[in-house]
């Protein structure tokens, strides 16, 4: 990561050279203002089902830390997950439009403070240090575009708007002045912006609306000096890092309001009557707290930058089993590896189970980054190989079908295999041999299911009674009479009856 992060400098940071230093003033007032509570009722307004969608999740999350306990839950936790970040920068302003230097001074900060490598964690007091954690979550610019095409990580759009209030939510939206989210299953959105009323950030938490996903951050409160130039309590970046606390499940510190009947559903961060401001000194208690009292260090107060240097391990359990369910498929992306992953399906899902002499439309859905070159192998098909994306196969005959796709571009090539991907049945039911002398046979075609088979004899007695699990069935014949019989077949097409001879 820390290469990476590097590189990423080098590679971009010739953007912001040239730009000269900005006085333009910091956000007026008194303590830090995160809209994201007031955010959130206003989605469960507009959006009916957006509340009963938000207590799944979280019964989800704590059903899997009652299920391994927070603490084993976290011990288990022995890989690092990187999460890919686009940053949309929306500025009406030149001072708006902030240096990628202070963006990447931004992930610095998100990378050390999400894995407890922030200097300033000696501030960290004796009697919460055992509780303080490494949530095992790093963040990276997104290395391509939800096109596959290579990318900085950073969006740049001029906006004839002043500023964006989070009741309209316009920076998100291109027809509003912002601009639309990349793929929020894929990447965490970050939007910086002109924020108004002294909003300093709001975020989602997890099941909001696809298209509102991810966190704005005002533009001064990004990053931290000598990057961040504006000299005030919320230049150290520590902004974006309770707000992505926020997009991965967590609450405030003290809970909803300012009550002691309320919670942040983590069990070892103190309970608290009220959010913190400013820099407390020593212990302050509330909601019979002591003898340690709030913990006003924690990233989800209130509190100054300067004064905020904790995820506790109940936080970190919390967050880890957010990013294993319900924001499990943004670790999985490629975005960050800018790699390609070959994939593919049948345009129609059951066309992997078809009847011999049927044609199969096979759809390309790789991921990564953009192939320029595909290359199919299909055994048993006509054509044999294809180099279209989404090609049509013929596949003659009954049998089970290996399918090879490999995809490259100028740079990598990647390659998937699916053994007998493809089943491909006889068009009618067929019965054979007959007459059998040991086995009959009995194999059914796509999209018929038989599922009872009676063999009867001439005068009407069931002597062998069947369920059918499988497409093929073979009845066991051998110590039967010779004669001629009956099969009762039951399937989705109803009843019908076939004759069959038995010989010795």
């Amino acid at each position: 990561m820390r290469a990476f992060l590097l590189f990423a400098f080098l590679l971009i940071s010739f953007v912001g050279l040239g730009q000269s230093p900005t006085n333009t003033q910091p956000l007026q007032g008194g303590s830090r203002s995160c809209g994201t509570e007031a955010y959130m009722e206003q989605l469960k307004q507009q959006n009916p089902d957006f509340e009963q969608l938000q207590e799944k999740i979280k019964a989800t999350v704590q059903l899997s830390l009652k299920q391994q306990g927070q603490k084993q839950h976290l011990r288990q936790l022995t890989e690092v997950v990187t999460i890919p970040v686009v940053f949309h920068v929306v500025y009406n302003t030149s001072s708006e439009n902030i240096s990628d230097e202070q963006i990447l001074s931004q992930l610095q900060i998100l990378n050390n403070d999400f894995r407890r490598l922030n200097a300033d964690t000696v501030n960290t007091p004796s009697y919460f240090q055992p509780y303080a954690a490494d949530t095992r979550v790093e963040f990276c610019l997104a290395a391509i575009d939800p096109n596959g095409d290579p990318t900085t990580g950073i969006t740049r759009t001029q906006t004839s708007k002043t500023s964006f209030s989070y009741i309209k939510d316009e920076v998100k939206s291109d027809s509003e002045g912002g601009v639309d989210n990349w793929d929020p299953t894929q990447y965490l959105n970050v939007w910086i912006c002109n924020i108004s009323n002294n909003i300093l950030g709001y975020a989602t938490f997890p099941g909001a609306p696809a298209n509102t996903d991810g966190v704005v951050i005002h533009y001064n409160a990004v990053g931290s000096p000598p990057a961040n130039r504006y000299e005030w309590s919320y230049n150290l970046g520590r902004t974006a890092t309770h707000e992505i606390g926020h997009w991965l499940g967590l609450n405030h510190i003290w809970g909803a309001g300012s009550t002691c009947n309320d919670s942040d559903e983590i069990e070892d961060t103190p309970n608290q009557l009220e959010e913190s401001v400013d820099c407390p000194e020593g212990i302050v208690v509330s909601c019979d707290n002591e003898p340690y009292g709030n913990m006003y260090q924690n990233f989800m107060d209130y509190t100054n930058d300067a004064c905020m240097n904790m995820f506790t391990q109940g936080q970190a359990a919390y967050i880890n089993a957010v990013v294993n369910s319900s924001r499990n498929s943004v670790i999985n992306s490629l975005a960050c590896s800018g790699i390609l992953r070959a994939d593919f399906s049948t345009a129609v899902a059951s066309d992997t189970l078809t009847i011999a002499g049927s044609t199969v439309v096979f759809a390309d859905s790789s991921e990564g980054a953009r192939p320029t070159a595909w290359l199919w192998e299909f055994e048993g098909g006509i054509p044999a190989t294809s180099t279209e994306q989404n090609p049509k196969v013929t596949y003659p005959h009954p049998g089970e079908y290996n399918v090879k796709l490999t995809i490259s571009n100028e740079r990598m090539s990647s390659t998937e295999l699916k053994e007998a991907y493809v089943q491909v049945t006889v068009k009618d039911l067929v019965i054979y041999p007959n007459p059998a002398s040991d086995y009959i046979t009995i194999e059914q075609p796509a999209r018929i299911y038989v599922h009872h088979v009676q063999l009867v004899n001439s005068v009407g007695k069931v002597v062998l009674d069947a369920e059918v699990q499988d497409r093929v069935l073979q009845m066991d014949v051998h110590h039967l009479a010779a004669g001629i019989y009956f099969l009762r077949l039951t399937s989705t097409n109803g009843t019908s009856v076939k004759k069959v001879s038995v010989v010795k």
